[in-house]
C-alpha cells in the first residue's frame, strides 16, 4: 500500500494560510488571569494645580518578570529596577510613559506592541521611581 505525500511545515508557504502568523492566543489563554490596574493621569485643574486621577483598567492577561536575555538588550542603565512584561488578549489604553498601579506598586510603561495577528498585545513595564503619580501620605 502506497502512502500519500506528507505535508508539513517545509512544504507550506508562510502566506498559504488565511493569516501569515500563527495565532498563539489559545495557548496563552491557559495562563491568563483577571487583572485590574489603575492608570494615573495628570491634568491641569483650577488655579493651574496638577490634578491626578486614577482610572481602573480591568483586563485578562499574563504579568511576568522580564527575562535576563531581554534585560541585557535594553538600553536602560539601571538593572536593579524590576522589569515586567504583560500579555493581554485585548488592547489596553496604555502608551509608553503612562503610569499604572498594580498590586500596590507603581510602574511606568516602556513599550507597547500590537501583536494582534498572533492573538495578543505586549507591554513592558519597570518600577516607577521618578515620583509620578499620586502622593501617598
Amino acid at each position: 500500500m502506497a502512502l500519500g505525500p506528507i505535508y508539513n511545515a517545509n512544504t507550506r508557504l508562510l502566506n498559504a494560510n488565511s493569516g501569515t502568523l500563527p495565532d498563539v492566543s489559545g495557548a496563552l489563554l491557559d495562563y491568563f488571569q483577571p487583572m485590574t490596574f489603575e492608570q494615573i493621569t495628570k491634568t491641569v485643574g483650577a488655579n493651574y494645580q496638577v490634578v491626578e486621577t486614577t482610572t481602573p483598567i480591568a483586563c485578562y492577561g499574563l504579568w511576568q518578570p522580564m527575562g535576563a536575555q531581554r534585560l541585557a538588550m535594553m538600553p536602560i542603565g539601571q538593572r536593579k529596577w524590576n522589569h515586567f512584561t504583560l500579555h493581554t488578549q485585548l488592547a489596553l489604553p496604555l502608551q509608553p510613559d503612562d503610569v499604572i498601579v498594580y498590586l500596590g506598586k507603581q510602574y511606568r510603561c516602556l513599550a507597547q506592541n500590537d501583536y494582534s495577528l498572533y492573538g495578543y498585545y505586549y507591554y513592558e513595564f519597570n518600577d516607577d521611581f521618578s515620583g509620578s503619580g499620586p502622593v501617598t501620605s
